[in-house]
């Protein structure tokens, strides 16, 4: 407890809230340091959270309860062979998850082979991921393994999977289902034991009401689904990121840029971080590349994306995507209840087949 209007009245009652120090204000900061520094010494690891140290699993660091229920699910996860559907926004760290997964599981002794399917062309990607044979296109020179025999009695981690064109979902709902596949250009049939994990920063259900995935692959594919959530909604892990960042790129460069101000810890929680964590590494690299003092400050970011939004705001800070949901989820509701939960002639009044009703209705948790 610090005040600069202490009475014994005041200080009984900080201890008996808990307080374990009563400091009077001015005080020299020397003192704070040393209370401090003893009273993180007697913690144990069980406080890691309270006290602001980074945690990890496997190469994901994190200091929010957010993040520790994500890796909880994950470490649960890891200990089946259950096919797993990671969902978050660009940037957020759906690959770390998926590495942490393989290396918890039975499974790390194997490869862990990972494919970003929107960078490859969509004419390519089934001889990338089943392998093609000799002469099977111009250019096969010789056979050649696709990821999944690459991948045998390890991982396969397709970044976003709803990318995929309809000919290779097809191939892949088999290899789910059968366990089997051809190459390309090839009749032999090879068997494969491989634990899938994809992920995408779009929304699955709303790609097979679009008509662009397969409704039996969405089943394969999101058996148990891990949401990571965007850095704007777990705040406190942005600091203890940005100190870790800042140990990261300072010492390779010879920059002895120790901390942030004040000034910029404010700025970089009240960003709304768009690119999630990967935007807040890329700033803190630039920063102490650029600057030529001793601490960054907030001249030394130059956020473009947007500007800074303060927390309380005022300013709604659902996605697109989240408020578009919202408003069908009513709009659907109001149109159910004024015909009495008439399916058939609530679809007749939207244009609509039951069958899409009965989806929408699912997916917006109107059953």
């Amino acid at each position: 407890m610090m005040t600069a209007y202490g009475t014994i009245e005041s200080a009984v009652a900080a201890m008996k809230a808990g307080a374990t120090d009563y400091l009077l204000k001015p005080f020299p900061s020397e003192d704070l340091l040393t209370l401090l520094r003893g009273l993180l010494a007697q913690r144990g690891p069980s406080e890691e959270a309270r006290s602001g140290q980074l945690r990890r699993f496997g190469d994901l660091l994190y200091v929010s309860e957010k993040m520790a229920q994500v890796c909880e699910m994950a470490t649960t996860v890891a200990r089946s062979d259950a096919t797993v559907f990671i969902h978050g926004e660009t940037g957020t760290g759906k690959e770390l998850v998926a590495r942490a997964v393989h290396q918890h599981s039975e499974r790390r002794d194997h490869p862990l082979v990972s494919v970003a399917c929107a960078a490859i062309p969509e004419t390519l990607l089934e001889a990338e991921l089943f392998g093609h044979e000799k002469g099977a296109f111009t250019g096969a020179i010789r056979d050649r393994k696709g990821r999944f025999e690459l991948a045998h009695l390890g991982t396969l981690f397709l970044d976003e999977v709803a990318d995929l064109g309809p000919a290779v979902q097809a191939k892949l709902l088999r290899v789910l289902q059968e366990k089997a596949f051809e190459r390309v250009g090839g009749t032999a049939t090879i068997k494969t034991d491989v634990r899938l994990i994809s992920a995408t920063r779009k929304r699955l259900e709303e790609e097979v009401l679009a008509g662009r995935l397969r409704e039996d692959l969405f089943y394969r594919l999101k058996v148990i689904p891990v949401t990571i959530p965007p850095l704007r909604e777990r705040r406190e892990d942005i600091l203890p990121l940005a100190q870790h960042f800042l140990s990261k790129y300072g010492p390779p460069l010879g920059r002895h840029v120790e901390t942030l101000s004040p000034e910029a810890c404010r700025q970089l929680l009240a960003y709304p971080w768009p690119g999630n964590v990967r935007e807040l590494e890329a700033s803190i690299q630039r920063a102490v590349t650029l600057t030529r003092n001793s601490r960054l400050t907030p001249e030394d970011f130059a956020f473009e994306t947007a500007s800074p939004v303060p927390e309380q705001s005022g300013i709604p800070a659902q996605p697109l995507t989240d408020a578009i949901r919202e408003t069908e989820r009513r709009y659907l509701h109001e149109v159910l209840q004024s015909v009495g939960g008439q399916k058939q002639r609530a679809a007749e009044i939207l244009g609509i087949s039951r069958k899409t009703l009965w989806k929408k209705m699912k997916q917006l948790g109107l059953e």
